[in-house]
């Protein structure tokens, strides 16, 4: 289930996999396990933020800009994952593997801000962080 989602979500952005005699590589290992790395961090990069930088740490990293420089980290974290998982699983480096690290980031994007809405309300001091909405005190 987990492998189809992601396929059929990168393959969407993507279409086919390149060079095709690697199709069944990206469908069965890479796309499944870049998919689940992305989810992972980047709710994890949320979860420093919100609940560790400024909860337990109080550490004042509550502004637009702070939130900005750990979404642009996670996007950088995204774009090396499906390098790096091309690379260990000896599939031939192509044109695509950017084209798929490129996607990668952008759905980091979408998540981090999809993950920073569910989970700011929790945060004692950037539960405004990125936007006040929906949660106002």
């Amino acid at each position: 289930m987990i492998q189809n989602f992601f396929s059929g979500l990168y393959e969407l952005f993507l279409g086919r996999p390149m060079p095709a005699n690697f199709t069944n590589d990206y469908r069965e290992v890479i796309f499944p396990n870049t998919g689940l790395l992305l989810i992972i961090i980047t709710l994890a990069m949320v979860v420093l933020y919100y609940y560790i930088f400024n909860r337990v740490m109080s550490t004042g990293l509550y502004k637009p800009k702070h939130w900005t420089i750990m979404l642009v980290l996670n996007a950088i974290i995204a774009f090396i994952i499906p390098i790096v998982q091309v690379n260990n699983n000896n599939v031939e480096s192509h044109s695509y593997v950017y084209t798929f690290a490129l996607v990668n980031a952008v759905l980091s994007l979408i998540f981090f801000f999809v993950f920073s809405i569910l989970l700011k309300k929790g945060s004692v001091q950037a539960w405004t962080t990125p936007v006040k909405w929906p949660h106002t005190r």
